[in-house]
């Protein structure tokens, strides 16, 4: 009787370890969780502020321009994109709010506005130019059908 007594008194004191362990593990796995969404709110905050000054800012201080470059190439090019993956999918762009709007469609759904066949062609004609390709410490001006990789 007293080896089965020693074992419960050992199997008590092993469970009750445990539940502090897990206790412990648990209260510091909901405090990162809680510092990860501190952070993750922090950096959209961030991004807030940068992308408020970059709508604001007329000319930017030498070192942000880099950045203002990067991100005009980024639009450019998502643009482009944009209008490539509308013209794929059988569609049109709305030349007032920028929405993907069905190809038979004679108004926008999103704003109301008519359907020019025409700002397909436009927006086609603004993209033909020149596009500004950027990768960390290089620009490249790339013409329309050139791969760029």
């Amino acid at each position: 009787m007293a080896f089965l007594e020693e074992l419960g008194r050992t199997l008590t004191g092993t469970g009750k370890e445990m539940a502090e362990k897990a206790r412990v593990l648990t209260e510091t796995l909901q405090l990162k969780t809680q510092i990860s969404g501190e952070k993750t709110k922090m950096e959209e905050a961030y991004a807030v502020i940068g992308k408020l000054y970059y709508d604001s800012c007329q000319e930017p201080g030498p070192e942000y321009e880099k950045a203002f470059k990067m991100v005009k190439s980024s639009r450019e090019r998502i643009a482009a994109l944009e209008i490539e993956l509308s013209r794929s999918e059988g569609s049109h762009i709305c030349a007032e709010c920028g929405a993907r709007v069905p190809k038979d469609s004679l108004f926008c759904g999103k704003c109301g506005a008519p359907i020019k066949e025409e700002s397909v062609e436009e927006e086609k004609s603004e993209e033909d130019t020149v596009v500004l390709v950027e990768e960390p410490g290089l620009i490249q001006q790339v013409e329309e059908g050139d791969f760029v990789s």
